[in-house]
Protein backbone atom coordinates (compact mmCIF):
# COMPACT_ATOMS: atom_id res chain seq x y z
CA UNK A 1 0.00 0.00 0.00
CA UNK A 2 1.57 3.37 -0.74
CA UNK A 3 1.36 6.32 1.61
CA UNK A 4 -1.51 8.21 -0.02
CA UNK A 5 -3.47 5.03 0.14
CA UNK A 6 -2.62 4.46 3.62
CA UNK A 7 -3.40 8.35 4.27
CA UNK A 8 -6.56 7.84 2.59
CA UNK A 9 -7.58 4.80 4.65
CA UNK A 10 -6.57 6.01 8.05
CA UNK A 11 -8.44 9.32 7.07
CA UNK A 12 -11.83 7.81 5.54
CA UNK A 13 -11.98 5.02 8.99
CA UNK A 14 -11.18 8.03 11.21
CA UNK A 15 -14.30 10.12 8.89
CA UNK A 16 -16.80 7.21 9.57
CA UNK A 17 -15.55 7.34 13.51
CA UNK A 18 -16.48 11.05 13.23
CA UNK A 19 -20.21 10.31 11.78
CA UNK A 20 -20.28 7.66 14.62
CA UNK A 21 -19.38 10.51 17.20
CA UNK A 22 -22.29 12.86 15.18
CA UNK A 23 -25.11 10.26 15.50
CA UNK A 24 -24.07 9.44 19.08
CA UNK A 25 -23.99 13.35 20.01
CA UNK A 26 -27.57 13.50 18.46
CA UNK A 27 -29.19 10.36 20.54
CA UNK A 28 -27.69 11.55 23.59
CA UNK A 29 -29.30 15.49 23.10
CA UNK A 30 -32.52 13.99 22.19
CA UNK A 31 -32.43 11.49 25.47
CA UNK A 32 -31.46 14.20 28.01
CA UNK A 33 -32.71 17.32 29.33
CA UNK A 34 -29.89 18.47 31.04
CA UNK A 35 -28.93 21.70 29.55
CA UNK A 36 -25.30 21.58 30.13
CA UNK A 37 -25.13 17.80 28.27
CA UNK A 38 -27.07 18.93 25.48
CA UNK A 39 -24.32 21.87 25.15
CA UNK A 40 -21.42 19.76 25.53
CA UNK A 41 -22.82 16.83 22.82
CA UNK A 42 -23.61 20.36 20.74
CA UNK A 43 -19.85 20.87 21.57
CA UNK A 44 -18.37 18.07 20.36
CA UNK A 45 -20.67 17.36 17.03
CA UNK A 46 -19.50 20.81 15.98
CA UNK A 47 -15.99 19.65 16.56
CA UNK A 48 -16.57 16.27 14.97
CA UNK A 49 -18.43 17.96 11.69
CA UNK A 50 -15.29 20.37 11.48
CA UNK A 51 -13.08 17.70 11.84
CA UNK A 52 -14.70 15.62 9.31
CA UNK A 53 -14.25 18.25 7.38
CA UNK A 54 -10.50 18.60 7.87
CA UNK A 55 -10.08 15.39 7.03
CA UNK A 56 -12.09 15.58 3.51
CA UNK A 57 -9.40 18.70 2.85
CA UNK A 58 -6.63 15.97 3.84
CA UNK A 59 -7.73 13.30 1.55
CA UNK A 60 -8.44 15.71 -1.22
CA UNK A 61 -5.17 17.31 -0.99
CA UNK A 62 -3.19 13.83 -1.57
CA UNK A 63 -6.12 11.75 -3.49
CA UNK A 64 -6.67 14.90 -6.04
CA UNK A 65 -5.04 18.26 -5.79
CA UNK A 66 -2.16 18.80 -3.52
CA UNK A 67 -2.77 22.55 -1.57
CA UNK A 68 -0.25 25.50 -2.40
CA UNK A 69 -0.05 28.70 -0.52
CA UNK A 70 2.26 31.37 -1.66
CA UNK A 71 3.46 34.25 -0.48
CA UNK A 72 1.02 36.56 -1.97
CA UNK A 73 -1.87 34.30 -0.87
CA UNK A 74 -0.83 34.79 2.82
CA UNK A 75 0.24 38.64 2.35
CA UNK A 76 -3.07 39.19 1.17
CA UNK A 77 -4.86 38.52 4.40
CA UNK A 78 -1.91 38.93 6.98
CA UNK A 79 -2.87 41.98 8.45
CA UNK A 80 -6.70 41.09 9.12
CA UNK A 81 -4.96 37.75 10.35
CA UNK A 82 -2.69 39.21 12.67
CA UNK A 83 -5.88 41.83 14.14
CA UNK A 84 -8.09 38.98 14.29
CA UNK A 85 -5.07 37.14 16.79
CA UNK A 86 -4.84 40.37 18.66
CA UNK A 87 -8.90 39.70 19.51
CA UNK A 88 -8.42 35.54 20.05
CA UNK A 89 -5.46 37.07 22.76
CA UNK A 90 -7.49 39.66 24.07
CA UNK A 91 -10.89 37.08 24.26
CA UNK A 92 -8.11 34.02 25.81
CA UNK A 93 -6.83 36.55 29.12
CA UNK A 94 -10.60 37.85 29.37
CA UNK A 95 -11.96 34.36 30.00
CA UNK A 96 -8.68 33.72 31.93
CA UNK A 97 -9.66 36.57 34.50
CA UNK A 98 -13.11 35.46 34.45
CA UNK A 99 -12.14 31.63 35.25
CA UNK A 100 -10.48 33.33 38.56
CA UNK A 101 -13.71 34.13 39.71
CA UNK A 102 -15.59 31.45 38.58
CA UNK A 103 -17.94 30.09 41.70
CA UNK A 104 -20.03 26.81 40.20
CA UNK A 105 -18.18 23.94 38.63
CA UNK A 106 -20.39 24.23 35.40
CA UNK A 107 -18.78 28.26 34.63
CA UNK A 108 -15.49 26.75 35.09
CA UNK A 109 -15.67 23.47 33.00
CA UNK A 110 -17.29 25.91 30.14
CA UNK A 111 -14.47 28.87 30.65
CA UNK A 112 -11.68 26.55 30.77
CA UNK A 113 -13.61 24.90 27.57
CA UNK A 114 -13.05 28.66 26.24
CA UNK A 115 -10.38 29.00 26.79
CA UNK A 116 -8.79 26.19 25.16
CA UNK A 117 -10.82 26.66 22.11
CA UNK A 118 -9.62 30.48 21.74
CA UNK A 119 -5.80 29.35 22.79
CA UNK A 120 -6.41 26.83 19.72
CA UNK A 121 -7.00 30.16 17.36
CA UNK A 122 -4.56 31.92 18.30
CA UNK A 123 -1.98 28.71 18.20
CA UNK A 124 -3.12 28.17 14.67
CA UNK A 125 -2.54 32.12 13.78
CA UNK A 126 0.94 31.20 14.75
CA UNK A 127 1.48 27.97 13.22
CA UNK A 128 0.28 30.44 9.98
CA UNK A 129 3.32 32.62 10.83
CA UNK A 130 6.02 30.22 10.99
CA UNK A 131 4.61 29.22 7.77
CA UNK A 132 4.52 32.60 5.93
CA UNK A 133 8.69 32.93 7.75
CA UNK A 134 9.36 29.50 5.95
CA UNK A 135 7.85 30.25 3.13
CA UNK A 136 9.91 33.36 2.61
CA UNK A 137 13.10 31.91 3.55
CA UNK A 138 12.66 28.85 0.82
CA UNK A 139 12.05 31.78 -1.61
CA UNK A 140 15.00 33.71 -0.67
CA UNK A 141 12.58 36.53 0.85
Amino acid sequence: MSKVDEMVDVLRQWQGIERQAMNDTAEIMEKTTSPLIRVIMEIIRHDSLMHHRVQQFLIDSVAKESVTVTREDIADVWDKLKAHDLMEKKTIQMAQELRKKAWTPVLKLLLDYLIKEESKHDTLIEQLDVFKKDLGRSSGG
